[in-house]
This record gives structure tokens, C-alpha cells and sequence, in this order.
């Protein structure tokens, strides 16, 4: 099961300690994000450096070897101040920014409002309701395709990392699809996995 409250590494083996990144800036509209390069808010700056020391002295006799993200700045920028928060206790692990660990594409309809998607594409969005797992927007990602992508950019960074700790700064839908595979639950399900700004999972046993 999924550790979401303060992290402790297990004795021995492999672990993954999965974030989801703070705070964007303000978004009134409520306009899909997905793979959108949207900058953390200074909010969500201020909550990340916190949550970094908090991380860095809970794990400071067990760092992580590595911190993974996606190329998008808000993966980039939580990822950079993880590593500055284990500087001072002599951490000098790399940043890895790779496009496998992005949010789910929403291809077209990203940078749009529900109304302009309804708009543009009459009866889009109740039939991903019908198949939220398998439908996937013009030009972009069903959820099923990015569990897909997702699994694969883990095992990537299992094979860099085969022993100990090592972070991912994740987005909330690819948190939520590593989850539900990592609990065995179906797709269905993963959209009902609670996955906050900030959110912190820790992940051994597999």
C-alpha cells in the first residue's frame, strides 16, 4: 500500500517516493492544462521549498540517488528545489527531466474552457464520461495510453536506479495511473485517487 504521510524509507530494496508538483499560477477559467508548460505560482514555490526540507530531514540519513520529472517547468522547478533542500546535508543527485513523466496529453483541447470544448467539439466530453479510461481528445491521450507511457517512464528509472530511493515529481493524472496500477485498481478508478498539490506517495514492494 501507497505510504502518503511522511516518508520513511524501507531497510532494504527499491522505493519510490512519487510527488505531485505545488500550486500553478492562478487558472479563473478553469481552462484544461495537460502538457501546457504552466509555471508554478509563488504559492506553490513557497509550498514546495517547505515541503523539501520537510523531505530532506526526514531522509537525510537515506537520500534519494535520483529526482525524476517531466521537461515542463513546474516538474523542472519542484525537482530543482528537492535537490537545492539536500545540498546542505552533502546530497549531490541529478535532475532527470524526461517528457515520459508529463501530464496526460489533452491534445485540442488544451488551453480551452468546457464551454469552448463543448463548443468546438459537440458531445466530446459526454462521451469521455461514457469511457473516461479509453477516450482519448483529438491529438491527445486517453488515460489508458498514459498508464501506458507512465509504467514505462518508472521503468526507466528503475533501471537507473536499481537499489534505494529515488523521487519522481509527477503530475495528477499520471500520479493517479501509476497508483491504480501500483494497487491494482481498474483505470476506471484512478480519477477517484486523491492526488492534491503536493501530494506524496511512497512506493516499495514491486
Amino acid at each position: 500500500m501507497p505510504d502518503t504521510s511522511s516518508p520513511t524509507l524501507p531497510e532494504n530494496g527499491q522505493a519510490i517516493l512519487l510527488l505531485r508538483h505545488c500550486e500553478l499560477v492562478p487558472n479563473p477559467e478553469h481552462r484544461f492544462v495537460g502538457q501546457r508548460d504552466v509555471e508554478l505560482s509563488s504559492y506553490g514555490e513557497a509550498h514546495m521549498t517547505r515541503l523539501a526540507e520537510e523531505i530532506a530531514e526526514a531522509l537525510e540519513k537515506t537520500p534519494p540517488k535520483a529526482f525524476f520529472c517531466s521537461d515542463l517547468r513546474r516538474g523542472i522547478a519542484c525537482a530543482d528545489i528537492l535537490r537545492r533542500a539536500f545540498r546542505p546535508r552533502g546530497g549531490t543527485m541529478p535532475v532527470i527531466a524526461d517528457p515520459g513523466f508529463r501530464e496526460i496529453s489533452l491534445g485540442a483541447w488544451e488551453g480551452l474552457a468546457k464551454e469552448e470544448v463543448e463548443k468546438r467539439f459537440p458531445g466530446a466530453l459526454a462521451e469521455r464520461g461514457k469511457d473516461f479510461a479509453n477516450y482519448a481528445p483529438a491529438g491527445g491521450e486517453s488515460l489508458a495510453m498514459l498508464q501506458r507511457r507512465a509504467l514505462m517512464a518508472i521503468l526507466r528509472a528503475r533501471m537507473h536506479t536499481p537499489e534505494g530511493l529515488f523521487v519522481v515529481v509527477g503530475h495528477c493524472a499520471f500520479n493517479r495511473t501509476i497508483l491504480a496500477d501500483y494497487l491494482a485498481l481498474p483505470l476506471e478508478c484512478a480519477m477517484s485517487i486523491p492526488q492534491p498539490y503536493g501530494a506524496m506517495s511512497l512506493l516499495w514492494g514491486r
